[in-house]
């Protein structure tokens, strides 16, 4: 890919994406404000890296819940220091008078081992589970839990870098606003590909923090909305990513009776506030796990 075109096509296709989210998200937001709301936890507690888009990620959702359809609690975890989180709050009884949870968090939270069951158990019998960004590196120490998410954070790729997506599909909620590529400019991130080994000590490992990866991302246990288009983004510079390799970046999955969404995206603070398309994505994500719209 020609470097000086990278911009002018992010422009083009970004001038038509937001064409398309402005009279798709009206439709969906008046249909929304006539049902009775569902009910979301968002959480943004950070036990490794204290992302500064965490606070913004709490506005915007707020923000974006009363015109989608869903009602937002949030904890303001992210305003807890890492050494003193609390989550105690958090048990089957409390989860239970909502419909789904979203997590922008990271690290081995304190959570006692009737919690993580609690939190996962929500989901596997009936509630929506959100993750967003850094939610790909929480609980290394529950292997449930990465199997819900979909997977664990490796590596992180460069930062204020343009990318385009490759939009795999094209009918669910969180993508069908996008056509068939997306650029956009974040931080995305790769996956662990399978269990850390003891043999092989520097595979599968959370390169920042040095996190064991219990388990490996596969296509086989998700539906893959959303993976970096390797022919049309500039790889220079990009650590880990070759032409015509596979990286995933958003993808859903039906988590017993429960639904599940992820999405790497977020990275940036003005991402949730200035993007209307990211928005669009996100709402569509977290609807879709709500069970508010199908794919």
């Amino acid at each position: 890919m020609v470097k000086n075109r990278k911009y002018s096509l992010a422009s083009t296709l970004w001038i038509s994406c937001v064409l398309a989210v402005a009279g798709a998200a009206l439709l969906g937001e008046r249909a929304a404000a006539q049902q009775q709301p569902s009910k979301l936890l968002f959480l943004t507690h950070a036990g490794l890296y204290k992302h500064t888009s965490l606070g913004p990620a709490e506005l915007a959702v707020t923000s974006w819940g009363q015109r989608a359809g869903f009602e937002v609690t949030t904890l303001q975890g992210y305003q807890q220091d890492a050494e003193s989180l609390d989550l105690s709050i958090i048990s089957a009884e409390y989860l239970a008078q909502f419909d789904g949870v979203m997590m922008m968090t990271n690290g081995n939270l304190p959570l006692t081992d009737s919690q993580k069951s609690a939190l996962i158990n929500f989901v596997r019998d009936g509630g929506g589970f959100v993750g967003v960004h850094c939610a790909a590196l929480t609980l290394y120490n529950t292997p449930e839990f990465g199997e819900m998410l979909g997977g664990y954070f490796r590596q992180a790729i460069q930062q204020n870098h343009v990318f385009v997506l490759n939009v795999e599909d094209t009918d669910h909620p969180a993508t069908r606003m996008l056509g068939d590529s997306w650029p956009i400019v974040d931080e995305l991130y790769l996956y662990g590909t399978a269990p850390w080994r003891a043999d092989r000590p520097d595979e599968n490992v959370d390169v920042l923090f040095g996190n064991q990866i219990p388990i490996g991302f596969s296509r086989d246990r998700v539906h893959v909305l959303l993976s970096i288009d390797t022919g049309k983004t500039d790889l220079e510079g990009l650590d880990g990513v070759q032409a015509g390799g596979d990286y995933p970046q958003s993808w859903y999955q039906d988590f017993g009776e429960g639904r599940s969404f992820y999405t790497s995206l977020g990275h940036r603070d003005d991402i949730w506030s200035n993007d209307p398309v990211f928005r669009a994505h996100v709402t569509g994500g977290i609807r879709w796990a709500l069970g508010l719209e199908e794919g």
